[in-house]
């Protein structure tokens, strides 16, 4: 019958938190998934030219059209983004927008599984994976998903990395960790090492696989 599940990660980083966690989802359905990552496609945002609404086939040409038949063809999604500016990073969005070309008349993404995965910074006054989780759990009850929830996970600011980011005034180093000397290594966070997190990922995979089992 195919994957089942497909995850889709808007995190540009190679190996990144995000991919990292949506496959734990994955993996945790113990059933055929596949993985998709945006970064590595050409997908733009919606044109709102509602050239779809007669068949429900957007006309932009692009990666989209490579997809489009992996995501129609899933029984469950596992969405996953992260956080710049504490917001919904723009390739998710993109995706998600492109995604409207299967509502007209049909309503092609009804009662699909969801589960919504985001990864950023929840500190410093910057609630930035919860808001980017919310944003996709949204847009998956607007398509009349069924929804089985979201997990959210810490992840790293590039100024752990940029080289500058002690020494910059921009920096959000000390929004998150105070006043420091220098970067240590246990200042960056792996999925992994979140265990409510990880554990939370499992769960919400095996739910995934319980749901489809459910509808054999």
């Amino acid at each position: 019958m195919g994957h089942k599940v497909l995850g889709i990660s808007g995190s540009p980083i190679k190996d990144s938190n995000t991919d990292h966690l949506i496959k734990m989802v994955l993996q945790a359905t113990e059933m055929g998934w596949d993985f998709i990552k945006l970064s590595e496609l050409n997908i733009h945002p919606c044109n709102a030219c509602k050239g779809c609404v007669s068949d429900n086939q957007c006309k932009q040409i692009d990666d989209w059209q490579g997809i489009a038949d992996r995501v129609l063809g899933a029984r469950a999604l596992v969405i996953g983004g992260y956080a710049p500016y504490g917001s919904l990073d723009a390739r998710t969005k993109a995706f998600m927008e492109r995604m409207y070309c299967f509502r007209h008349q049909k309503a092609l993404s009804k009662g699909k599984l969801g589960v919504a995965v985001a990864v950023g910074i929840n500190e410093g006054g910057i609630p930035g994976a919860d808001r980017a989780a919310e944003q996709i759990t949204h847009f998956m009850r607007m398509e009349q998903m069924e929804v089985l929830g979201q997990v959210t996970a810490t992840g790293n600011v590039p100024c752990l990395s940029c080289g500058y980011g002690i020494d910059c005034p921009t920096s959000a180093i000390p929004w998150i960790f105070g006043k420091v000397d220098g970067i240590t290594e246990d200042m960056f966070k792996r999925v992994e090492d979140q265990t409510e997190v990880a554990e939370l990922a499992i769960r919400l995979g095996r739910e995934i696989r319980e749901h489809l089992h459910k509808q054999i």
